[in-house]
């Protein structure tokens, strides 16, 4: 049985659509009541173990998909970073001791946690020298994560993804350059911009993540790994807004405002590693991932009354 904490979220909702179509027994966790609507989906307050010790024994394995930021959320409130996100993983890392849990899967982040690119080609050995509170705050958690499966009852496997786009993506939460691209189009309004748009950035399909997620779990793969997820392949904010405008078939405006210090420009991670040691790759290509979060898009505006 494999547990999902952050099933409600975006990649939470697209990995348990996954699990369903492969029939694998999973039980999802959940911080929002809407989302409890069948036995094997959980309310917790990820916060606080005590609402979730209780669920933990019979689980083989957990994916950790919960982040209360994204990169610009906290800025550089790296106190807010620790207190929302760091803490509460450690608190988890305590609870699984003496459960049934031999595997724990951690979604980190390829955009934000290496820093500055030193390398035109980023792998898992650049160093990683985070310039923002979001990656700083990533980072804490893989050392933890490390430094806690010393005991041996547990392994990981640690993913960095690029950044992904697809189904189930918000347009209000920040969560990305394509869903704001997206909503500016149908809404016939400008985009902000930082910077002049040709900053280079890694993207990838959910669906993509969702089946490398899905590969950590063969029990044949060598544990306490650390693998970059993506396309391999980088692509200006330009270059994306000018897809996502041909995707829905509308302009998108841009008004370009200062940037941002605390965003890392320019990356490209290097994923030959997850492809040589475990055979994934990715299957869709940019345009197929925006195609398909302009289709949920339109479906999810067409429904409300």
């Amino acid at each position: 049985m494999i547990g999902i904490f952050g099933a409600s979220g975006f990649i939470g909702r697209n990995l348990v659509d996954l699990f369903a179509q492969k029939k694998v027994p999973f039980r999802g966790f959940v911080r929002r009541e809407r989302f409890v609507q069948s036995p094997n989906m959980t309310l917790i307050d990820f916060d606080d173990p005590s609402t979730y010790r209780d669920h933990l024994n019979g689980l083989d394995a957990v994916v950790l998909l919960v982040s209360a930021s994204v990169p610009a959320t906290f800025a550089n409130d790296l106190v807010s970073e620790v207190n929302r996100n760091v803490l509460p993983h450690i608190k988890f890392l305590q609870s699984i001791r003496g459960t049934s849990i031999r595997h724990v899967i951690y979604l980190s982040s390829g955009g934000t946690i290496y820093g500055v690119p030193q390398q035109s080609s980023i792998t898992e050995a650049h160093p990683t020298l985070p310039i923002s509170a979001y990656g700083c705050g990533k980072l804490m958690i893989e050392n933890a994560i490390r430094t806690m499966s010393l005991g041996g009852e547990w392994s990981y496997s640690i993913l960095r993804p690029s950044n992904p786009i697809g189904r189930y993506q918000s347009s209000e939460k920040g969560q990305g350059l394509v869903a704001a691209a997206v909503r500016a189009a149908f809404l016939g309004v400008p985009i902000d911009v930082w910077g002049n748009g040709e900053a280079l950035r890694d993207y990838m399909d959910v669906r993509d993540l969702c089946a490398a997620i899905d590969t950590m779990l063969r029990p044949q793969l060598r544990r306490n790994a650390i693998y970059n997820v993506g396309l391999g392949r980088s692509f200006t904010v330009n270059q994306i807004i000018d897809l996502c405008a041909y995707a829905c078939d509308r302009p998108i405006r841009r008004n370009y405002i200062s940037e941002k210090p605390f965003l890392v420009k320019n990356v490209e991670l290097n994923c030959d590693a997850i492809r040589r040691e475990t055979e994934w790759s990715a299957v869709y290509d940019i345009s197929d991932a925006i195609q398909s979060f302009v289709l949920g898009y339109k479906a999810a505006i067409q429904s409300v009354p």
